[in-house]
């Protein structure tokens, strides 16, 4: 790509982004989600333009190494995933996210919140000697891919690097007084937690109604843990929610439907399960037999 064609088509994310002001607002809040769904959501788009990224995904993971992805770029390339990609972007259609996520990838803060999410990881407690390295090399890779393409400067990092260490530390206070501005008048008020369920339906949902009476319906003899968990995911891939945590979720089906809904320990605990990576198959969860029979019949 000359330079010329790159610079149209960045110009041609611009031009998508003030158009679609509520599109990549889902897609970006979806990858700050805790739930990872974006991320997942990616996974499977690249593994199914490339089919051969799902072996090549596993191997790094097994070797630990990803510092090193010149084999994975390649397999990219040979496939033509970039040009794939600029195809959908131009005959981009209701039902397609790569505008959003070619977006944030260029002016979103993308970079910035992969690292975080690795850091993260990476100070989980059970986390092993080999998830951590492959980590580290991760988040090695992709500060030094932002420089290399010029998305990011040194100098960008070392100011994250501060800003990441302030959040660990005890200092935030002192932070937040150092860098407030005087004289400022600012709202007060308290962050709303308490969303009713179509306050989380998203742009593409045009029958409110008809969707509240299909989950009632579903609701009359779908109840368990599992089902709500279920439930829960068929409706993010429809992108018929915004990117929400399962207690306000949870808590905005029992207002709308009576206290008789089960607690969110237990939708947690099957979401995350359902959510989880089966390394052996490549694939998740609730990508693989009677669940995703499931999620595709509540769809």
């Amino acid at each position: 790509m000359g330079q010329q064609e790159y610079d149209n088509f960045k110009q041609s994310l611009k031009d998508w982004m003030d158009t679609h002001p509520e599109e990549y607002d889902y897609f970006e809040a979806e990858m700050n989600g805790q739930d990872a769904l974006g991320y997942q959501k990616i996974l499977h788009k690249a593994i199914k333009l490339v089919p051969q990224y799902r072996k090549a995904l596993l191997k790094k993971a097994n070797q630990g190494m990803f510092s090193d992805i010149s084999d994975i770029e390649e397999l990219f390339v040979d496939n033509k995933l970039a040009q794939s990609l600029i195809d959908e972007l131009a005959n981009a259609d209701k039902d397609t996210f790569v505008p959003a996520m070619l977006s944030w990838l260029y002016f979103g803060q993308s970079f910035e919140r992969m690292v975080e999410i690795g850091e993260e990881l990476r100070k989980q407690s059970d986390a092993g000697y080999l998830k951590k390295f492959a980590i580290a090399s991760t988040i090695n890779m992709l500060i030094s891919k932002s420089i290399k393409l010029g998305l990011r400067t040194k100098a960008n990092w070392e100011e994250h690097r501060k800003l990441m260490q302030m959040v660990d530390s005890d200092n935030a206070v002192d932070w937040a007084i150092d860098n407030a501005t005087p004289n400022e008048k600012k709202k007060v008020g308290r962050k709303k937690t308490d969303k009713s369920l179509t306050e989380m339906f998203s742009y593409r949902v045009k029958d409110n109604e008809f969707l509240l009476n299909k989950i009632e319906e579903y609701l009359q003899t779908k109840h368990t843990d599992q089902d709500l968990a279920l439930l829960k995911i068929a409706l993010e891939e429809l992108r018929y929610i915004e990117s929400i945590e399962i207690k306000p979720f949870r808590d905005a089906l029992a207002q709308q439907y009576g206290g008789k809904i089960v607690g969110e320990r237990g939708i947690q605990k099957a979401y995350r399960e359902l959510n989880s990576f089966i390394e052996g198959r490549g694939t998740f969860v609730k990508d693989f037999g009677k669940d995703r029979e499931v999620i595709d019949g509540i769809k």
